[in-house]
């Protein structure tokens, strides 16, 4: 965002925001996240679309106005923003030597392409599980049906969502009885909001 009473002046945080919506007439005392409703946001989603958003600051401005201007980027930016992803070492029983019953009938120098293939899986749903954790840690589970790398069981992979550091642990296993094919917080649950 820009500050027009300064025009060279590129807000690139929310403490500069807020600093600059106490020199308006009439001042704005500023803004936080609660106020701009987009589930699912942490602070530096919000300072990289202050950086990015181009509208600019005016005296006679009102809040809404403000967060109006923010919030589709946000929005976006729940949905986009990347996240590091490690996988889970608990998931290597689940490859070659693990437990019968539970194991990807694939050789044991594939467990990359599957657990590549996962990380794909989770990619898009990040939005979702970041709106619905609202900032706390949460475990999640991903069903899909049976792929590649399964056989003929469907494909369980557990997400474990780290609120901060922001990140996704991760491990997925074969499974001959998943109820559903949805990302939910317990195995078989009712699926987390869109």
């Amino acid at each position: 965002m820009r500050d027009n009473k300064q025009p060279a002046t590129v807000l690139n945080t929310l403490h500069d925001l807020n600093s600059a919506l106490l020199k308006l007439t009439p001042s704005i005392t500023g803004i936080d996240t609660s106020m701009l409703q987009v589930p699912g946001i942490t602070i530096a989603m919000l300072n990289a679309e202050i950086a990015a958003n181009t509208a600019a600051l005016w005296d006679g401005m009102q809040r809404p106005e403000v967060i109006n201007a923010l919030k589709p980027g946000l929005i976006n930016r729940v949905n986009t923003t990347p996240i590091t992803m490690t996988y889970d070492v608990h998931g290597d029983k689940h490859f070659p030597g693990g437990q019968p019953g539970t194991k990807f009938p694939v050789a044991a120098h594939q467990k990359a392409q599957v657990n590549t293939a996962i990380r794909a899986l989770i990619d898009p749903v990040k939005g979702r599980i970041r709106r619905d954790a609202k900032g706390k840690n949460q475990t999640y589970y991903l069903t899909e049906r049976p792929t590649t790398y399964t056989g003929a069981m469907s494909l369980v992979v557990q997400v474990d969502y780290i609120a901060s550091p922001e990140s996704i642990g991760y491990h997925g296993y074969p499974s001959a009885n998943v109820p559903i094919y949805t990302i939910s917080r317990t195995l078989g649950g009712v699926a987390i909001a869109i």
